[in-house]
């Protein structure tokens, strides 16, 4: 959704740094305590946030995250292997980061972070690039 992401706040989890947040220049912000540019301010997740293919059977990514019975603090900047279980990628397996969550999120859900894969319940991807076509809200 091109939004700060939730990790990317100050004492969300017990890290050394908090998730890094990029400009609309793609520039990394220092500051955690950043206005995030959905709410008007100039914080938004950096480009590179995007997955990677190691092998034909491994890739490395990010995520929104919601676990049940667990909260942010929990889950913030951990990391967590997925296996796929049908489909293309049936078998396949790739090791995320939790660096967001969301309201709109169901219980042990990971929306994986992805160019082109749409946006959830907001969109700051406008905000940060001046225009953008990256698919539809709720799916690609």
């Amino acid at each position: 959704d091109c939004c700060k992401p939730s990790c990317a706040w100050s004492g969300k989890a017990a890290v050394s740094g908090p998730v890094r947040t990029c400009g609309s220049n793609q520039q990394v912000i220092s500051d955690p305590n950043t206005k995030s540019g959905c709410d008007g301010g100039t914080a938004f997740t950096c480009a590179n946030n995007q997955p990677w293919a190691v092998s034909n059977s491994l890739a490395y990514g990010f995520a929104a995250v919601k676990l049940s019975g667990y909260t942010e603090s929990n889950w913030c900047c951990q990391c967590y292997q997925l296996t796929f279980t049908s489909g293309p990628a049936s078998g396949k397996v790739m090791i995320i980061q939790a660096t967001n969550t969301g309201g709109d999120l169901g219980s042990n859900h990971f929306d994986i972070l992805m160019p082109g894969g749409g946006v959830g319940l907001f969109n700051g991807c406008n905000a940060q690039y001046g225009s953008w076509n990256g698919g539809a809200q709720y799916g690609g």
